[in-house]
């Protein structure tokens, strides 16, 4: 009866160990961040769940804005997403033809695996 007894409050003790660090982490976390994983991350993941056909063509920045998440509001600033494009390998390119009408696309040229 003595071991279990033991045996209960080392259990215990780790939970409350486990409880207190995560306390702490908690504590020093700004509460305003809704999402802490960066762009590029998502970015990555986005285009590695989409099929080929749909991953290799060019995105507009409002297409990429309504699949990501921001940091501080529900969505990205569609500056923070070019600079993360960008870091990604992304080029900006103009769409020229006439379902275009000369709006700005980005394209990755190769494909991530």
């Amino acid at each position: 009866m003595r071991t279990y007894i033991d045996e209960l409050k080392e259990v215990a003790a780790g939970a409350n160990l486990r409880h207190e660090a995560e306390v702490r982490k908690r504590r020093y976390a700004d509460p305003r961040v809704l999402c802490d994983q960066p762009l590029t991350e998502q970015i990555e993941e986005l285009m590695r769940s989409l099929s080929p056909a749909q991953r290799d063509r060019p995105w507009s920045m409002e297409e990429l804005v309504a699949r990501l998440q921001g940091r501080y509001n529900a969505r990205p600033h569609p500056m923070n997403v070019g600079q993360a494009l960008r870091v990604l390998g992304w080029t900006q390119k103009r769409d020229y033809t006439r379902q275009g009408g000369g709006r700005r696309v980005w394209v990755y040229t190769n494909s991530l695996q």
